[in-house]
């Protein structure tokens, strides 16, 4: 795995890009979601307990609701997933799943042995937070296109302050998921806990 200075070196790189068009509604993405996938794949390697959770692949779930934008966003973030070789120098798998209930959504993460969940635009805030206490306990680094459904259930998400993009972060609910960052990259965060 690469060391964690060259990827927050990178990481900083890719949060001083600015704003590029985008196909998801802007008011629920700030963030283009091919920068998205670029910046969760490259937090996730920074998650002390990955490698643990992983084992030897990093699975991961694209939650999407039953909406044409919602598809869309999950194929763009699967897209930009694919065209990378590795994610935290293990292979790694992306799968889709329409959201049906947050029960359902746990028991997908702990049967597949989901290690990152992303939810695709369109999820409320009451969707959110039922998903998020439905992980509870578990193991899945959950994220969201979403900056507003942090500290609603979701660990991670993307904002854009200034024209750049920023990482929020729920600590709270990243130890309930046990997501563990590192000091390192937790300076490049917005923290709320």
């Amino acid at each position: 795995m690469p060391r964690p200075r060259a990827h927050g070196l990178a990481l900083l790189g890719l949060l001083a890009l600015g704003a590029a068009p985008r196909a998801a509604r802007a008011e629920d993405v700030p963030v283009p979601i091919n920068l998205q996938a670029e910046l969760l794949f490259m937090i996730a390697a920074h998650d002390r307990n990955l490698p643990a959770r992983a084992g030897a692949e990093v699975r991961t779930l694209v939650l999407v609701k039953a909406s044409d934008d919602s598809t869309r966003a999950a194929a763009q973030f699967k897209a930009t997933a694919a065209a990378k070789p590795k994610v935290a120098g293990l292979p790694h798998a992306e799968e889709t799943l329409t959201f049906t209930t947050a029960a359902a959504v746990a028991e997908a993460c702990r049967a597949k042995g989901i290690a990152v969940l992303y939810l695709a635009p369109g999820f409320s805030a009451e969707e959110a937070t039922a998903i998020g206490k439905a992980l509870e306990g578990g193991n899945v680094l959950s994220a969201s296109a979403s900056p507003a459904l942090v500290k609603k259930g979701v660990v991670l998400g993307f904002d854009l302050v200034s024209g750049r993009a920023k990482l929020l972060v729920d600590l709270t609910q990243a130890a309930r998921q046990k997501v563990s960052f590192g000091a390192d990259v937790l300076g490049l965060m917005a923290v709320s806990q």
